[in-house]
């Protein structure tokens, strides 16, 4: 996808929450490391082919989604690194 098509698809609506007074149209915990490893994950699923349909679960389900987001639970990957603090 270009720049340019991406400037001209935010350009459809207006996401001024000042006017509407509703934020909820993208989740408060959604931060930008989630945003760009989901937006990875839908790039790799459609390998940049702006035509290619795809739904959640395609996403979810994919070998590179389960490969980089969802690692086994006796994976390193998936160990705690340092203790949870417990007050």
């Amino acid at each position: 996808m270009k720049e340019q098509q991406i400037i001209d698809f935010l350009k459809l609506r207006d996401y001024g929450i000042r006017k509407t007074q509703n934020a909820r149209w993208i989740d408060q915990k959604c931060t930008p490391d989630v945003l760009s490893i989901v937006a990875d994950c839908i790039l790799e699923f459609t390998q940049y082919n702006i035509e290619k349909s795809f739904s959640i679960r395609d996403i979810w389900d994919s070998p590179y989604t389960n490969e980089n987001v969802k690692p086994c639970p006796v994976s390193s990957m998936s160990r705690i690194l340092k203790p949870l603090n417990k007050n």
